[in-house]
This record gives structure tokens, sequence and C-alpha cells, in this order.
């Protein structure tokens, strides 16, 4: 096999760096693409058709990611008809009798979450309550934010999701490289307290709704949104095309029906639960193993298609339009959502021209030939998955890599090993919600039709700031206790948000007056 060394760096730091600075993220994607390409073919030329043909199609053949494809399409369908029904007018209606303030809304979004603790709500989430963020003038890239937080970070942290029995059975299996006995999900559930990103960073987000920490461009997004109800920025390219004016009829029709809402909103829920029962035999494997084992995707995606047909139905007999049109409208959902499924098999692309060039390998010999005080293992673990994952946008590739570095250390070396699976699921995390590559972060831009790059932008800070007090955290973890990983990574983000919020005030003005405006010009 051909080593590549450091040039395996170049494919994933070309598409991310062209991505922060044109904006222009599909471009950026294929020119990554495009270099790796050319450095593994060695010519500039053959590598643009071998692209599609070792590339684009394996990608799309590939059973999970044409699920995902399908999830994001059929979520366009679901988000259009939920609009054109009269379901969003309907709500929002409903919802701005109840809820006045942009804070209570982005609190619900907040709480909503939690209905979704068996999976990763990201696209569920941004779906349901994108109706009420747009009543309340709440930015899409706030939205984008909250969704990306609620999506892997929270769902690393749930005991019933998939991400749990993937970590499970990597600990699983180093135990047994070790001659160890314990139970890997009791390891894994030992583990949560010291997931410091994931765990913080849920925490720094709920802080921020509650005192109104909007700096650097999202206070800028949100400025804009509140002062001009513009929810995306001149410039910006969303990922969600629809036409501004795309349902004025709906406007127009006068008081809706919240349960156009409601009902489709019930189906989704039923159906989604009734094929993750199914997919996952509840009869043999209990309801706890079904959610285990089943299939998530194929159950939201269905949840999606019914829940939006259900939807279409309604809006037909609120005489929104006529049943015949209702599988043309889910179809033009679909359609101003063609790009996501471009960029998700880019970012896949990307993703494997670095297994290709081995670019984990090459980082695992550069972790193996550096000499560190033992107290410095923790942090650079979750440094060193951070970075991979940044790199590559995937934290569960991250975790199977530091899986068997992490809990081998641990025990060679007499730390904890709980305190070490957290930075290495901590560290993925971290880089999968950051990188533009990440399908989870695409996701979460989906969700809230946001400009992908801006919402990377704009959540970057918060996320940085997490990240630097979990390294802290860590490091407090590797030379002093476990226990004080915890307490200084929580004492670290307190002072930093306070810092965060004087400084926004000192550079913004008052924080809280965004909220005000709003609802003056409710």
């Amino acid at each position: 096999m051909e080593e590549y060394g450091i040039w395996s760096l170049l494919p994933p730091l070309v598409a991310i760096g062209m991505a922060m600075l044109t904006k222009r993220t599909i471009l950026s994607l294929i020119v990554g693409a495009w270099v790796g390409l050319t450095i593994i073919y060695k010519n500039p030329i053959t590598a643009i058709p071998l692209m599609v043909e070792d590339m684009f199609i394996p990608r799309i053949a590939d059973a999970w990611n044409a699920q995902m494809i399908l999830l994001c399409t059929a979520c366009g369908g679901f988000v259009y008809m939920i609009k054109c029904s009269g379901a969003a007018k309907g709500f929002g209606d409903f919802i701005s009798k109840r809820i006045k303030k942009r804070k209570s809304g982005m609190l619900i979004a907040y709480i909503s979450a939690f209905a979704f603790i068996f999976t990763e709500p990201t696209l569920t989430l941004g779906a349901i309550m994108r109706p009420v963020t747009e009543r309340l003038r709440i930015s899409r890239v706030k939205l984008a934010y909250i969704c990306d937080v609620l999506g892997c970070p929270f769902a690393s942290l749930s005991p019933i999701t998939s991400y749990s029995a993937y970590a499970a059975g990597l600990i699983g299996a180093e135990l047994i490289a070790l001659s160890m006995t314990e139970n890997p999900w009791v390891t894994f559930i030992k583990s949560i307290p010291f997931n410091l990103y994931c765990i913080f960073g849920m925490l720094t987000l709920l802080y921020v709704i509650i005192r109104s920490i909007d700096i650097g461009p999202m206070y800028a997004a949100e400025k804009r949104a509140v002062e001009t109800g513009h929810l995306i920025g001149e410039k910006d390219d969303p990922t969600s095309k629809e036409p501004a004016n795309e349902f004025e009829n709906v406007e127009a029709a006068g008081p809706l029906p919240v349960y156009n809402f409601f009902i489709p909103l019930a189906v989704l829920f039923v159906s989604l639960f009734s094929v993750i029962l199914w997919s996952g035999d509840v009869g043999e494997n209990g309801i706890g193993g079904a959610f285990r084992e089943g299939n998530i995707p194929l159950a939201i995606t269905t949840g999606f298609f019914v829940a939006g047909a259900v939807a279409g139905l309604l809006g037909a007999r609120s005489k929104l339009y006529k049943p015949g049109e209702i599988v043309g409208k889910f179809i033009t959902g679909i359609m101003y959502n063609i790009e996501i499924p471009i960029i998700l098999v880019l970012a896949w692309t990307i993703g494997n021209i670095t297994t290709v060039m081995d670019l984990k390998g090459y980082l695992i010999t550069i972790v193996a030939e550096t000499s560190l005080p033992v107290g410095l293992l923790p942090a650079f673990i979750f440094l060193v998955g951070a970075f991979v994952a940044f790199a590559t946008g995937s934290s569960w590739g991250v975790w199977a890599i530091m899986m068997p570095i992490a809990i081998p250390m641990a025990d060679a070396f007499g730390l904890s090993i709980p305190l070490m699976i957290g930075a290495a699921i901590s560290g993925g995390a971290f880089g999968d919600h950051c990188s533009p590559i990440s399908d989870t972060t695409v996701l979460a831009s989906t969700a809230s039709g946001a400009d992908h790059i801006q919402h990377v932008r704009t959540q970057l800070p918060y996320a940085i700031t997490v990240a630097i007090a979990s390294v802290i955290g860590f490091l407090f973890g590797g030379f002093v206790a476990p226990v004080a990983a915890v307490i200084a990574t929580a004492v670290v983000i307190v002072l930093a948000m306070q810092i965060l919020r004087v400084i926004s005030k000192k550079k913004y003005g008052a924080v809280d007056s965004l909220a005000t405006a709003a609802e003056v010009n409710q």
C-alpha cells in the first residue's frame, strides 16, 4: 500500500479552507476531492472521470448512505408540506398567542429534542421547530446551532441510540483484548460524566439561550432577523431554495386550524416508533433492544413520508389546493433541497479519499512516536480525535481509531478508563460538530434552511469555547483526578460565558435588546 504521509492532509484541508474562504460548499468539496484523487492517480485529467466512477457511484450505492440521501429528500418534502398545507401557519398562529418571546421559542426547541432522545434529532427537530422560529424572528443559523448541538453531542450522551451501541461495541472489543471482564455498557455509562464536550456543549447552549449571549457573526445574524425579519443574510446561500413568496396563498387564507400541524406531528411519532419497534424486532429484543437494534434512518424517513402525506390531505381539506396536487407539492419540496444529497455525496467522497490515503494511519503514527507525560494523555486523545474528525467529517471513524489507543493507554499507565473513553468520544464529537464536511453539520443546515458555511462560522465561537474548556478539564483529569475534569470544565465554562457576555455587551450593546426588539416588532 502506497504511503502518502503528510499529503493525506491536503484534500480535507483544501476543501475546508476553500469553503470557509469562498462560502461555496459544493465547489470547495469538488476541488478538495479532485486534489486528493490527483495525488492518488497522479493525473489531474483522469482524476475527474475516476471521481465519478470510483467515488461518487460507490458512495451512492452504499446502503447506509442511500438511506441518508432518502432521509434528506423526505425531510425536504415533509417541511414543504407542513408549510403549503397551512400546518406551519396554524401552528404559528397558535404559538404566537402563547409564546411571544424569542427566548421561549428557543427553549421549546431545546426541550423538544428530549422527545427524540432515542436518536440524533437534528433533522426532525429542525423540521418541527422552523415554523416557530420563523414567527419569532430567530435566525436560521441560530436554529442550525441548536439543531447541531442537539445532534451528535446529544446522541453521544444517550444510552439508547445507535451511537451508544456503536461506542459500547468498540469498548467491548478493547476490554476483551485486555482480558477485562467489565460490562461494556456499564463502562460506557461510567464514561458519560467525562464526555466533557458533549455535556458542556449542551449546557452552554442552554446558557446562551437563557442569557441571550450572541457574539460575532451570530449576533449580526440575530440582529438582522430581529430588525428586518430576514432570517438569512443577503449573500447567504441557504440549503433550502424556497422562493420568498412561495406560500402567499396560505397567508391569505385566513385562520387555519392548529390540528393541521398536530395531526401530522402525531402521525410522524406513531410511524417513527412503529417502524423502530418493527425493524428492531420488539418481540425478540424487547423495547430497549428494539431501540438499539432498530433502523432509525428508515423509521424517520417513513415518518416523514407518511406525515407529509397526511399534512397534504389536511391542506387539501382546507381548500388550499386540490388532492391531486399533493404528490407534486411533496416533490417540489424535495427539489428545493436538491443540493443536500450532492453535498453529502461529496463529503463522503472526501472521507473515503482520506481513508484511501490512510490519513488516520498517518496521525496514529504521529501519536505512537510522541512521548508525552501521562497526565497529558486524556487531553492529547481529545485533541487528536478532534483534528481527525474535523478533517474527515466523521465522529464514528474517530472513535474506531481512538478507542484502541485510549483504552490500552489507560490500562498501561494507570489512568481512568472512563476518563479516556470520554476524551475519545468528546474529541470525535467536537470535530464532527464543527467540520463543514460532516454529514451532521450538513443535516443541521438542511433542517434549519441555513447557509451551510454561515452555520459553521456562527457556531464556531461557542464550540471552540467549550472545546478549550474541555481540554483544560482533561488536563485536570489526567494530572489531578478524574472528578477534577468535570469541576474544572464547569468553572472554565462559567468564566468564559461571563467574559463573552461582557465582551458582547461592550461591543454590541445590551444583549437582551435583541429580545426586546423582537417583541416590539411582532
